[in-house]
């Protein structure tokens, strides 16, 4: 499952959970995440998940041509970005960290084994 979290001066203020529909940002009462924020549009920013060929649900943030645009750890984005766990969305003066506990799980760490030739070290992926 995959969610947002909003903190302000480390506390967190708010969490949103991300399902099937989505998640859309923005002033307007429509919006799934509503921001008091005049440096947000009223239809900001969304949200969306697919499926790809593996059957990995993928996250997306895209810009719906937003007047200050929509950020990814700092960088304006300019079409649809795939999100990763503990990215940081900026919407506004707003920040919100995504965290994805399925991308958790691929991310294990893989043991090291050292091999019958002195000096070499590896990896075996299960």
């Amino acid at each position: 499952m995959a969610m947002l979290i909003q903190s302000l001066d480390g506390v967190v203020v708010n969490r949103f959970e991300i399902d099937a529909a989505g998640l859309q940002f923005g002033r307007g009462t429509q919006n799934q995440v509503q921001i008091d924020d005049l440096a947000v549009s009223g239809e900001h920013a969304r949200i969306s998940q697919y499926q790809n060929e593996q059957g990995h649900i993928l996250y997306l943030l895209e810009d719906l041509g937003s007047t200050n645009g929509s950020f990814i750890n700092e960088q304006q984005i300019s079409g649809p970005q795939q999100l990763h766990h503990k990215d940081v969305i900026r919407i506004g003066w707003n920040s919100f960290t995504f965290m994805d506990e399925d991308e958790v799980d691929m991310e294990k760490t893989s043991k090291i084994k050292k091999s019958w030739i002195p000096g070499v070290y590896y990896s075996k992926d299960k």
